[in-house]
């Protein structure tokens, strides 16, 4: 490898083959299973009940996907993104003390859950607690190095927040 970026450096490409190379590393800094931010990709070791809650989350059948996934909590009690998707159902249900509930199982569970950062961060601008949404921008600040999606979504909210309040 290291003779092969020599040449490049020789010819000159190594300025392309860095930047093709970072934009890979940007591609690969997204999370599955944001449920607001964008389509949701099942993978392999996805658990069904996630992908069907993220069906009818896509919906907005919020009823049918907080249902759907409580009915198997005990079952994935380890899921991060199970109670992502459920706090997401709850809060866009006006059920924001379950909401909250269930950002905070999510971030014990992975305290670098993007998905849930930029929810509970939302669910505090709801709250009218800008400051707490704040805190949880500065932790994903942290995490996508090269930015994401949720940062941008989370800072796009706080704006908006700001701008009518």
């Amino acid at each position: 490898m290291a003779g092969y970026i020599s040449r490049l450096r020789m010819n000159g490409h190594f300025t392309v083959f860095a930047i093709v190379l970072i934009g890979v590393m940007m591609g690969m800094n997204t999370q599955a299973g944001a449920a607001g931010s964008g389509d949701y990709t099942a993978t392999a070791t996805t658990p069904p009940v996630i992908a069907k809650a993220q069906k009818a989350i896509n919906k907005k059948d919020f009823a049918a996907a907080y249902d759907m996934l409580a009915a198997k909590e005990s079952a994935y009690s380890k899921n991060a993104d199970l109670y992502n998707l459920m706090g997401y159902s709850a809060r866009k249900l006006g059920r924001y003390d379950d909401s909250m509930t269930h950002y905070t199982k999510a971030l014990d569970i992975n305290p670098k859950h993007k998905g849930a950062l930029e929810y509970m961060g939302e669910l505090y601008l709801t709250l009218e607690q800008p400051e707490q949404a704040k805190a949880l921008l500065a932790r994903l600040a942290k995490i996508c190095t090269f930015g994401c999606e949720e940062k941008r979504e989370l800072q796009e909210a706080i704006a908006r927040y700001e701008s009518e309040n």
